[in-house]
């Protein structure tokens, strides 16, 4: 399902339901929110099943750092879209062969016990970390993880979970009404009157769109879904976007 599509859904519900409608920008605006609220919901549950897995496969990524991109040990996960950690890991040659080390981020209240440890000291091979924050340029804030012993030697990769992307609706308008949608991939420089689809899968944008319309007041039974489908596949239903 296209973001136009989408658009198409929740409005056409809106409209039975309310008689009223809501603008491209409103309609994405209240997409997106849901998204993330449908995000929120399922995150907790990730590893718990495949079928979870699957669903927020799109949204996991990986960073990778390495001396020339830390300070001291400090590295930048460079992603405003940052949510939550899964894994930190270094990587080293041990008896010539790689040899990964899965680190333990430690609490505020643990760091100084374990960095003055004399019994399991952090060693490069078999460092801890904490995590901080910073803020770029335009006051986003992105994450920092620090590695101890403060060293400019590792090698690694972060696993993390990052939010879902805004969709954007791209269109113009055509004889001073007509809206034309433009399905090509959004580019903020070379198009930037393109569009971003929504990153799940069908079956999810569906639950999404549901979670839109139920916060709006807007709770709709199996039947009324299956009826939008029918309407659908029987092509007797014409969406109508408005500005």
């Amino acid at each position: 399902m296209n973001i136009k599509e989408a658009v198409d859904y929740l409005n056409f519900w809106i409209r039975k339901e309310r008689g009223a409608f809501y603008t491209i920008e409103e309609s994405v605006n209240i997409i997106d929110i849901a998204q993330n609220a449908y995000f929120n919901d399922i995150m907790p549950k990730y590893a718990t099943s495949q079928i979870v897995k699957d669903t927020l496969q799109p949204f996991k990524e990986t960073f990778t750092f390495s001396p020339t991109t830390t300070t001291n040990g400090r590295t930048t996960i460079n992603d405003i879209n940052y949510y939550d950690l899964l894994d930190c890991t270094i990587q080293y040659i041990q008896d010539g062969r790689d040899t990964f080390y899965s680190i333990k981020m430690a609490n505020e209240d643990e760091l100084a016990d374990k960095l003055n440890s004399q019994i399991n000291p952090p060693i490069p091979t078999a460092p801890v970390a904490q995590m901080f924050t910073t803020r770029d340029a335009n006051q986003n804030v992105l994450y920092q993880i620090q590695l101890y012993p403060r060293q400019d030697i590792y090698d690694g990769f972060i696993n993390y979970m990052r939010r879902p992307i805004k969709p954007i609706y791209g269109y113009t308008i055509v004889g001073g009404r007509n809206i034309v949608y433009n399905p090509t991939l959004y580019n903020p420089v070379t198009n930037p009157g393109g569009s971003r689809q929504l990153e799940w899968r069908n079956n999810d944008i569906t639950m999404i769109l549901l979670k839109a319309l139920l916060s709006l007041g807007i709770n709709l039974s199996d039947q009324e879904v299956s009826q939008f489908a029918e309407l659908k596949n029987q092509q007797n239903y014409q969406g109508i976007n408005h500005l």
